[in-house]
């Protein structure tokens, strides 16, 4: 019988992980409490949560939902990593702070419903932000115009420049 304090847990992270796409499992064991603090307040600064939950409720919050694919990693210390704006934030940070600290271990993820072990989720972290991709494919659409535009604007300048080429040599032998 599971305990009231356990059923609040439960609907709180229900609550959290309705919206997100994408859950990042990390193992944080054998980081200090400094860094582990530094790692939070690195989430926040992202907009990215970074919370401590049982592996049992966490399983069953994740079943609930219909993700079964994480249950196999939801063993020994295990930190659930989500943010409710960008699925690759979180990998981009713990990413980097692994890199740079050598801790926490990326475990496993699911996000848009596939599953991504610890070296997809690497290639995942060096993916520019929505907001980059954007706006490289718009500079790709744009940059065939703009050189189009440029060629006929030269075009339409030409008789104009030897026009004025022609008045200042007529004026030089005057």
């Amino acid at each position: 019988m599971p305990t009231p304090q356990k059923i609040q847990i439960l609907q709180d992270t229900g609550e959290r992980i309705r919206d997100v796409r994408g859950f990042y499992l990390a193992d944080f064991s054998g980081m200090s409490v400094e860094k582990l603090s530094l790692l939070r307040k690195k989430c926040r600064e992202q907009k990215v949560q970074f919370r401590v939950i049982k592996n049992t409720l966490l399983k069953r919050a994740f079943n609930e939902r219909g993700i079964t694919e994480l249950d196999a990693f939801l063993e020994g210390p295990t930190g659930l990593v989500f943010s409710p704006v960008s699925e690759v934030s979180p990998a981009k940070i713990l990413t980097d702070f692994a890199r740079e600290h050598e801790r926490p271990r990326i475990k496993a993820a699911v996000v848009d419903g596939r599953l991504y072990d610890d070296r997809a989720i690497a290639t995942l972290a060096t993916l520019p932000s929505y907001e980059v991709m954007l706006s490289q494919l718009l500079g790709t659409i744009i940059a065939p115009m703009t050189t189009f535009l440029a060629a006929i604007d030269a075009t339409l300048r030409l008789p104009a420049t030897m026009a004025d080429v022609l008045e200042r040599e007529k004026s030089k032998v005057s």
